[in-house]
C-alpha cells in the first residue's frame, strides 16, 4: 500500500531528535562501561572477540532499553507499542524470509556491482564480520547469532524506526523521511571504518525497513525484516560461505 502524506505514524509520539541523539550516545556509553568493567572483572586481561562482542551488545541494549523505559514513562504513554511502535503480529514473521530476500537482492544489485565498480577482489569487512569468521565453537556461534539476528536489530529499530522517524514524520512527507532516517541508519555505522563499503547497502535496508514501518504503523514487521538480513549475513560468515 503506497504511503499516505496525510497518515499519521506513531501519532502518541512525542520523541524529539535529541531523543535519538540521546538514545545513541547512551547506548555507545553502556558499551563502553560494560566492555571496561568486563576487563576487570578478568583481571585487565584482553577480551576475545566474541566474548567482547557479547559484552558490548549488552551494556549497549541494557542502557538502551532502560533509557527507552524511563522515556516512555516520564514523557510517554507508558505504552511501547504506542510510543515507539513495538508491537507484532503473526504475519510480521514472514520478515524474516522478507529480510533475506532483501540481503540477496541487495548483495547482488548493490554490493556486488560496486565492487567491480572499484575494482575490489577482497572489499573490507566490518569488524562483526571478522568477528563471526572467527567464532569457532558452538557457544561463540550461538553468541554471534543473539547479537546480530535479535539483539541488533530490536536496538536499531527501537532508535531509527521507533524514535527517530516518528519524529520526522511529524514534520516532514513520508519519503522524506524514510530517506534520512535511512541516510543516518547506515552512515551510523561507519563509526566502524570498515563499513564504509556496505553504507550504500544499509541505506537500501534503510529505506524498505522504514517503508515497512510508515506501510503497518509499527516496526514489528521491520524487525523481523531486520532480523532476516542479519541472519544471512550471519550464516555465510558462520559458515564461510563468502556470500
Amino acid at each position: 500500500a503506497p504511503m499516505r502524506e496525510s497518515e499519521p505514524y506513531l501519532p502518541a509520539s512525542v520523541w524529539t531528535f535529541w531523543d535519538a541523539t540521546g538514545l545513541f550516545a547512551g547506548g555507545l556509553v553502556g558499551s563502553l562501561v560494560a566492555i571496561a568493567l568486563a576487563i576487570a572483572a578478568d583481571g585487565g586481561n584482553e577480551l576475545e572477540q566474541v566474548p567482547l562482542l557479547l559484552v558490548s551488545s549488552l551494556g549497549q541494549g541494557v542502557v538502551t532499553l532502560g533509557l527507552l523505559a524511563y522515556m516512555s514513562r516520564s514523557r510517554g504513554t507508558g505504552s511501547w507499542g504506542l510510543d515507539f511502535g513495538l508491537r507484532f503480529e503473526i504475519r510480521d514473521l514472514w520478515g524474516l524470509l522478507y529480510g533475506v530476500g532483501l540481503q540477496i537482492a541487495v548483495t547482488v544489485m548493490v554490493l556486488i556491482p560496486l565492487a567491480a565498480l572499484l575494482n575490489l577482489d577482497d572489499p573490507p569487512q566490518q569488524d562483526v564480520a571478522e568477528i563471526a569468521e572467527g567464532a569457532s565453537s558452538l557457544a561463540a556461534r550461538i553468541a554471534v547469532l543473539f547479537v546480530l539476528v535479535v539483539m541488533a536489530p530490536v536496538a536499531e529499530e527501537l532508535l531509527f524506526r521507533g524514535v527517530l522517524l516518528s519524529r520526522l514524520r511529524r514534520g516532514l512527507g513520508p519519503a522524506t523521511s524514510v530517506a534520512i532516517s535511512a541516510a543516518l541508519f547506515s552512515c551510523i555505522h561507519l563509526i566502524d571504518p570498515d563499513a564504509a563499503f556496505v553504507v550504500p547497502g544499509l541505506f537500501v535496508i534503510g529505506l524498505v525497513l522504514g517503508w515497512q514501518a510508515l506501510r503497518t504503523g509499527r516496526i514489528g514487521l521491520s524487525i523481523m525484516t531486520h532480523a532476516g538480513v542479519n541472519l544471512l549475513a550471519a550464516i555465510a560468515l558462520l559458515l564461510d560461505l563468502g556470500v
